[in-house]
C-alpha cells in the first residue's frame, strides 16, 4: 500500500503546472458535498467586492467566506481559513500526520470551489470552518494547545495541493468507512478516477463504529409513507464493493441504501437489518458517505507510521502533490 511520493518544487514545473488550473477546472457537481451535506444551498447575500482574491498584503491570500449565520461575508487570509477547516472537520488529538492530510485536502477543495465561485460557504455545502471564538466554546481551556496542533499541521503542509492529470481534484472526505471505501459512481453522479474503494480499518473497536436503532413497524410506514410494509417484506438485495447497501426492499419498494439512510436519518449506508417482535433493528457500520478519505481511517494508517503523502495516495489514487503559489494563480 505505500509508494513514494515525488514531492520536487521545481519552480518551472511547478508555475507552469499552477498557471493552467484556474482555466481548466470545470464546475463542482453540488452532489459532490461532505458527509453531511443538505440538499439545497442557504440564500445567499449578493456580494460586492469578494473576489476570489482580495487585496494581498506581503504574502498573505486572502479569500471570501459566506458566514451563513451572520449572513455576512467575511475576508480571511487563506491559512488561517484552512486551519478553521481542518479544527472544524477533524478531531484535534488525531496523529500529526492524519491532520496534514486534512490539512491538503481542505486547501485543495477550497481552491476548486474558488476557481468557479467568488466566495466559499462555511457549512458542509462547501466545508465548515470555526473561527476562534467558535473554537474556544469548543474547546475551552484547551483552545491553545489544540489550535497550535492544528495550526503546526497546516504550516507544514502550506501550498500542498492534490491534482489529477494537472488538476485539483475533489477530495471528497468524511468520518469513518465500514472497512473500505465507495466508488464515487456508487454514491454521488459521476465517476471520479481517483475516487476509487479502497480499504480502510484500524477503529472497528472505536465506540460508534457499530450503532443499532431500532424502529418499530409503524414508525417505518409513516417514514416511508407505505402501510404494505410488515417485519416480513424488509430486506436487503445488493452491496456495493465498499459495502453500502445499494438495493433494499422495504414494503412494495426498492429503495438504495442511501435513501434509506436520508429517510430513517442513519449514520451510514452500510448497515445490517434484523426483525424481531419489537420492531426492525437496523445496525449501521462506520460514518459518513464513505466517498474519498476516511479520517478514522487516515489516523488509524498514520497511527501505524504511514506519512500524510502514503495516507492522500491510498484513498485518492492516482494522484500528484504539487506546491501551488496562491499569489500567483491568476
Amino acid at each position: 500500500m505505500k509508494k513514494k511520493v515525488n514531492l520536487s518544487l521545481n519552480t518551472k514545473i511547478a508555475l507552469g503546472i499552477a498557471s493552467g488550473f484556474l482555466l481548466t477546472l470545470i464546475m463542482i457537481p453540488m452532489l459532490f458535498v461532505f458527509a453531511t451535506a443538505v440538499e439545497e444551498e442557504p440564500e445567499r447575500i449578493a456580494p460586492t467586492e469578494h473576489l476570489l482574491t482580495t487585496p494581498t498584503e506581503g504574502d498573505n491570500f486572502y479569500i471570501t467566506v459566506l458566514r451563513t449565520e451572520r449572513n455576512e461575508f467575511e475576508t480571511i487570509e487563506f491559512e488561517r481559513y484552512i486551519i478553521g477547516v481542518v479544527a472544524a472537520e477533524m478531531p484535534a488529538l488525531f496523529h500529526p500526520d492524519a491532520l496534514k492530510a486534512q490539512a491538503i485536502a481542505a486547501r485543495t477543495y477550497a481552491l476548486r470551489i474558488l476557481a468557479h465561485d467568488d466566495h466559499i460557504l462555511d457549512t458542509v455545502m462547501h466545508q465548515v470552518f470555526l473561527d476562534d471564538g467558535q473554537l474556544k466554546e469548543r474547546w475551552g481551556n484547551d483552545f491553545d494547545i489544540h489550535f497550535s496542533t492544528i495550526e503546526s499541521a497546516v504550516a507544514a503542509t502550506q501550498g500542498l495541493v492534490l491534482t489529477y492529470n494537472y488538476e485539483l481534484i475533489t477530495p471528497m472526505f468524511f468520518a469513518m468507512s465500514s472497512g473500505a471505501t465507495e466508488n464515487s459512481e456508487d454514491v454521488f453522479t459521476g465517476t471520479r478516477p481517483y475516487l476509487r474503494s479502497v480499504s480502510s480499518s484500524g477503529y472497528e473497536s472505536h465506540a460508534n463504529f457499530a450503532v443499532r436503532e431500532r424502529f418499530t413497524v409503524d414508525e417505518l410506514r409513516e417514514a416511508f409513507e407505505d402501510a404494505s410494509i410488515t417485519r416480513n417484506n424488509i430486506s436487503i438485495i445488493t452491496h456495493s464493493e465498499g459495502g453500502n447497501v445499494t438495493e433494499v426492499e422495504i414494503g412494495n419498494q426498492t429503495y438504495t441504501g442511501r435513501q434509506v439512510r436520508e429517510i430513517l436519518g442513519l449514520r451510514s449506508a452500510a448497515f445490517s437489518i434484523r426483525t424481531s417482535r419489537r420492531g426492525v433493528t437496523f445496525t449501521t457500520y462506520g460514518h459518513g458517505h464513505g466517498v474519498g478519505m476516511s479520517q478514522h481511517g487516515a489516523n488509524a494508517m498514520a497511527r501505524e507510521g504511514y506519512t500524510y503523502e502514503e495516507i492522500l495516495q491510498h484513498f485518492y489514487q492516482g494522484v500528484t502533490l504539487i506546491e501551488k503559489n496562491l499569489l500567483d494563480s491568476e
